[in-house]
Parts: structure tokens; sequence; C-alpha cells
């Protein structure tokens, strides 16, 4: 497929999907080069690509991401390394979550209080 179609499956735009096959994330496993020298993407391109968008998107940096996916990248990780790296993620996603949870709890709080045409804790501190 060529690159139009395969950003249209991922999401991604074809600048994107560029920098990763500068940044050596799409190799020849993914890509082949058609008579004329254009890129044809394989079917196993799309769901590299996702899998790295939703890395990205769960806080993995593109450095993390490449570790896991090349093997030689990790510099030969053990299996337990591997895991206690995952572990950390696991830990730092929760981390994140409880922070959005509170962040939501509190617009909620706010919006109650604008819909009842009340003050804010912070309203009312500042009122005194």
């Amino acid at each position: 497929m060529l690159i139009k179609e395969l950003a249209e499956r991922t999401g991604l735009t074809p600048q994107t999907i560029r920098f990763y096959e500068r940044e050596g994330f799409l190799d020849q496993r993914y890509i082949r080069r058609r008579a004329n020298n254009y890129r044809d993407y394989t079917e196993d391109a799309v769901q590299y690509l996702l899998h790295l968008k939703a890395g990205q998107a769960s806080g993995f940096t593109l450095a993390e991401l490449k570790a896991f996916s090349d093997p030689e990248a990790t510099g030969g990780w053990t299996t337990e390394q591997q895991l206690a790296f995952l572990h950390q993620k696991i830990v730092d996603i929760n981390h994140r979550i409880a922070q959005l949870e509170q962040m939501r709890t509190h617009m909620t709080d706010l919006m109650h209080a604008k819909e009842h045409g009340t003050m804010c804790p912070r309203q009312k501190a500042e009122s005194r």
C-alpha cells in the first residue's frame, strides 16, 4: 500500500510515517520498493504503527519503544530487566490516572458550583 493509504489506516500523517522510517522504526520488514521506486508498505506496517501510536499515547518514549521493538537496541536486556521496566511504566500510568481523576473531581466540583451560582473553594478563600 502507498503512504497515503497507510496514513489513513493508522491516523498518522505521511510526515510522521516518514519520520519513523528515518528513525529506523520502519525497515525492510515493513517496506518494499516498487519498480517506480515508490514505497510499498506491508500490512504488518499498519499494525506496527498502531502499536507505536498506542505506546506513545501510554507514555512510552520513542527510545523506549525502539528498545522493545528492536532487541539489539536494548543492549541485550534480560527478561527480568524488561519486566522491571514494564512494571515501572504501569506504576507511572497508574500515577497519571490518579492525577487525572483528581483533576476530573475538581473540575466537576467547579462545574456544579458554577451551575448553582455558588463559589468554588478557591473563590471562597479569596473573598475572606
